[in-house]
């Protein structure tokens, strides 16, 4: 099944371990519009009789759909920030840490474990892009709603171990083979992060989740975006190219960006005691993060733009936004992780099993994201994310938006089997 049209160029992808966006793809417009009809919506929100009094130029459904917009626009943020953000930083510490000291066991310290780690990894993620095609056309002709969902949550559980091994493995290598020293490990995360600017043409692919927050759904999470010009390509050549290009290339660069930009800090902020430089990370993390989400239409606003920059360098503002989301997402995954390691290592001392330990709260954060229906935030979204409000242009991250058209969307189709029902169908019960 073709999934990207023949003259799309770039599209949005989430690389390696976390939620990756192409910006182009997504480059936000001015102005916005909106289409509702009007007489759908009296019908379905409002009293029978009601509509009699509501204004011919629907100005009251604008207020409402105003209203809603600002709630969205402050509630999303938060939202992704305080409830969803912290399941992701402890499905991720908590297989991480298991990974990491299952290396420390004899089986785990053998010199070939860590490359075949990698290269498990890699194949799974090579399965996941050569049959993306087949997997899309199945679930979305599934008429079991039920195991529709089981699957898709099964393909993200697969897809978020694999990046977690992949980011693991990867890491630990170039601890084993590369110095320690912060400096030169700087200088290489610089350089990784201009590698990426020059490969891509942007290093929004360091940015990840909070800013990038996934939907549960066929339509985001099984396809994957490419940035090629494909054409006539045969798909698999298609999907093997853009997985060499994702997985290879640009996630070691990404890897290489965090890894510097973390050992900076473990040097520098607080050394001598880790709880306050964890706290210090949220804190500076969190101011970061909030002014730059909450910014993103004003970079795009003409009545906010530098015509000396807009004019020599179209890319400068772009580019320094997700220069600045990324240091946000390292200060915020350092200070969470600070956080959650000494609580992790008190409990799982208590319990007298680590291992067992890291399995409950990674099964644990990942059914709560489940029932979130963002469970795929762990690894991001996998195509471009449609939001019918455009509050975040530049981040997609319109997870309530989504629940909230799908919640409505359900009512309405419950209302409207109601209306359908007639005096035969009075022993009829309708569960979903």
């Amino acid at each position: 099944m073709q999934y990207v049209d023949e003259k799309i160029s770039i599209s949005v992808k989430k690389t390696s371990s976390f939620a990756w966006i192409d910006y182009e793809f997504i480059k936000p417009s001015v102005q916005i519009s909106f289409s509702y009809d009007i007489h759908s919506v009296i019908e379905n929100s409002y009293p029978a009789g009601i509509g009699n009094i509501i204004p011919s130029d629907g100005s009251a459904i604008t207020r409402s759909s105003d209203k809603r917009r600002k709630i969205f626009f402050i509630c999303e943020p938060i939202f992704s920030a305080f409830a969803i953000f912290p399941l992701i930083i402890i499905f991720w510490e908590a297989g991480w840490n298991f990974i990491i000291d299952w290396l420390d066991t004899s089986v785990g310290q053998h010199r070939v474990t860590v490359p075949l780690l990698y290269v498990f990894s890699q194949l799974i993620l090579l399965a996941i892009y050569t049959t993306q095609d087949h997997l899309y056309g199945f679930l979305a002709g599934l008429k079991n709603d039920f195991l529709r969902v089981v699957l898709l949550q099964f393909h993200c559980l697969i897809s978020a171990l694999s990046y977690i091994i992949q980011w693991v493995s990867m890491w630990t290598l170039w601890d084993y083979y590369t110095s320690d020293e912060w400096l030169p490990m700087l200088l290489i995360s610089f350089a990784a992060i201009l590698a990426i600017i020059i490969l891509v043409g942007h290093p929004c692919d360091l940015v990840c989740a909070p800013f990038v927050i996934s939907y549960d759904s066929v339509e985001y999470n099984i396809r994957i975006g490419t940035p090629f010009t494909i054409g006539q390509m045969n798909r698999y050549v298609a999907h093997l190219l853009n997985y060499i290009f994702y997985e290879y290339l640009t996630s070691i660069l990404c890897i290489l960006a965090w890894r510097g930009s973390y050992k900076f800090l473990d040097i520098h902020l607080y050394p001598e005691n880790e709880i306050i430089s964890g706290i210090f990370s949220l804190l500076s993390g969190y101011l970061l993060y909030f002014t730059l989400m909450y910014t993103q239409v004003l970079q795009n606003n003409t009545a906010y733009s530098t015509p000396f920059l807009d004019i020599n360098f179209p890319l400068f503002l772009e580019n320094l936004r997700h220069i600045c989301s990324f240091f946000s997402c390292v200060l915020l995954w350092r200070g969470f992780w600070i956080v959650f390691d000494e609580f992790i290592v008190a409990v799982s001392l208590i319990n007298g099993n680590r291992f067992k330990f890291y399995i409950i709260a990674m099964i644990i954060s990942f059914l709560i994201l489940s029932f979130m229906k963002t469970a795929s935030s762990i690894h991001g979204p996998m195509s471009h994310i449609d939001d019918e409000y455009e509050l975040f242009p530049i981040y997609r991250n319109c997870f309530l938006s989504k629940w909230f058209e799908k919640k409505n969307s359900s009512l309405n189709e419950m209302k409207s089997n109601s209306r359908k029902t007639t005096t035969s169908d009075l022993y009829t019960i309708t569960i979903f």
